[in-house]
């Protein structure tokens, strides 16, 4: 998720920041076009962020220009000591097979409990801080969580949805319940574009500056984790 911020990485500094702003003013890395402002989708209510730390694979997601020539995109939560909320986003570039993480940190955009979040990069460029925001609609913590961000634009709305899994590649059944999130919503995911998820053991990374480098080993110990830390 939040892959803009590798697209402006790989641009020239001016060209970068003016990316990033008319980002910010005008949604352009949603991709699901809507009438009148965004639908008040309830973010999922008890949410337990410590059940939902660890590594999530994304498997499917609405297009976005940003994503684009990307593949073994994947998002990790950990909740360091003093309690704060680190995430690290990780994506590899399918040209030149170079893994970049972009590592922000997160805090609830509402209250504790509603899982609606806001997760600000304070580094990108070394220039300029980035901030989004999104909901999880549905997880079940151990296997898939749906996710949804929207952006007003006047009359209208654009949109984003990404289904993660722990899994790098999941069981049908585990797509199925990532579906009937989205189908209770009626959200449409006929056209959803499907993640690359093969050949992912990539060594050349970059990483950013944004978050600490000190956090502590997550919450989440399950062996979708471990599996992650031997493939990503």
């Amino acid at each position: 998720m939040d892959v803009l911020k590798y697209l402006i990485w790989t641009m020239r500094p001016q060209w970068s920041l003016a990316l990033l702003a008319t980002a910010c003013l005008c949604g352009v890395d949603a991709q699901i076009p809507g009438i009148w402002r965004c639908p008040d989708y309830a973010p999922q209510q008890n949410f337990e962020m410590n059940k939902f730390a660890g590594r999530w694979y994304e498997v499917e997601r609405t297009f976005a220009l940003s994503e684009a020539g990307s593949r073994c995109a994947s998002t990790n939560y950990t909740v360091v000591d003093d309690g704060r909320i680190v995430v690290a986003n990780e994506q590899v570039n399918r040209v030149t097979n170079v893994k970049r993480v972009l590592e922000g940190e997160v805090k609830y955009a509402t209250r504790a409990g509603e899982a609606k979040l806001t997760v600000t990069y304070p580094n990108v460029l070394n220039l300029i801080p980035y901030e989004t925001t999104y909901s999880v609609l549905g997880t079940d913590y151990d296997s898939y969580a749906v996710v949804w961000s929207c952006f007003n634009a006047g009359i209208a709305n654009m949109q984003n949805v990404w289904i993660m899994t722990r899994e790098r590649v999941p069981a049908a059944n585990v797509l199925q319940s990532a579906y009937g999130v989205l189908d209770r919503l009626k959200i449409a995911h006929n056209y959803f574009v499907k993640t690359i998820q093969d050949d992912c053991d990539i060594v050349p990374q970059y990483t950013s500056t944004a978050a600490p480098s000190t956090a502590a080993p997550s919450t989440y110990s399950s062996a979708a984790q471990t599996q992650a830390s031997t493939t990503a």
